[in-house]
């Protein structure tokens, strides 16, 4: 019998591997091994490191901008209509999906699958003193969503959503990584915005990467792209003059 490599889930690693060899079977583990991880990346990731494979997305100009102002103005747009389901086919990848408080006040995002096939992701929004009005898309009721605030006696004004809490007197992203983890959930898209994105690099709690760059459209100035630190470039793929780059943590 050849294996790839051993379950790390701590309920059952190793435990048919043992009883195979009793019964005089010979197993050798370790072939494909680095394959088998990279297949089953989102598996390993939250049985060894107790919490969701964390994927990082964005979207920037050719000079290295996110977005023009921090703090209002009409959002820019850079995926065009055919990277545009390329980055739903990521969504539909993951098991949930998060933005902060400016991304779903300013962009106003669904956060859904629409041009794509498949399970949409588990949304999930940062508002601490639930001040993000009800109107915005995000609490519809057409897809589970989770608002993160800081305490239960936050007014969520009728939004069609679950509540969860944070103590943002102290770091949020593990606090958010061990709430998905205790919840079963896999994998973790995070959409932005920019300072979100620099939490999660920031924490070292990250493990992929997809930066898609518009090399049409060049802004000067505004709210720079985030910088990935410990990074390699895995992959680069082109879709009508977009190009998305995919980047994995070292």
């Amino acid at each position: 019998v050849v294996i790839a490599t051993t379950d790390n889930n701590s309920m059952v690693s190793g435990r048919g591997i043992e009883r195979m060899r009793a019964a005089g079977i010979d197993v050798r583990v370790g072939v494909c091994e680095e394959e088998a991880f990279s297949l089953n990346s989102a598996f390993f990731t939250y049985h060894g490191k107790n919490r969701p494979l964390v994927t990082l997305k964005w979207a920037q100009s050719a000079d290295g901008f996110i977005d023009r102002l921090r703090d209002g103005g009409t959002p820019v747009h850079f995926s065009n209509s055919v990277s545009q389901v390329a980055v739903h086919k990521i969504r539909a990848m993951h098991d949930a999906i998060i933005v902060g408080t400016r991304t779903a006040m300013l962009d106003n995002p669904s956060l859904d699958i629409r041009h794509w096939a498949g399970r949409a992701p588990l949304r999930l929004v940062i508002d601490r003193k639930g001040k993000l009005p009800a109107s915005l898309k995000l609490f519809d009721g057409s897809l589970p969503t989770v608002c993160f605030t800081d305490s239960d006696t936050v007014s969520l004004n009728g939004k069609k959503v679950e509540q969860g809490l944070l103590d943002f007197s102290s770091d949020i992203i593990p606090q958010i990584l061990d709430y998905l983890h205790k919840r079963g959930i896999g994998s973790l898209l995070v959409e932005g915005g920019a300072s979100l994105l620099d939490s999660f690099i920031s924490s070292g709690a990250w493990d992929v990467a997809g930066v898609e760059t518009n090399h049409s459209i060049t802004l000067g100035s505004g709210v720079a792209a985030p910088s990935l630190n410990n990074a390699r470039e895995t992959e680069r793929f082109f879709f009508a003059g977009n190009e998305i780059a995919l980047f994995e943590r070292v």
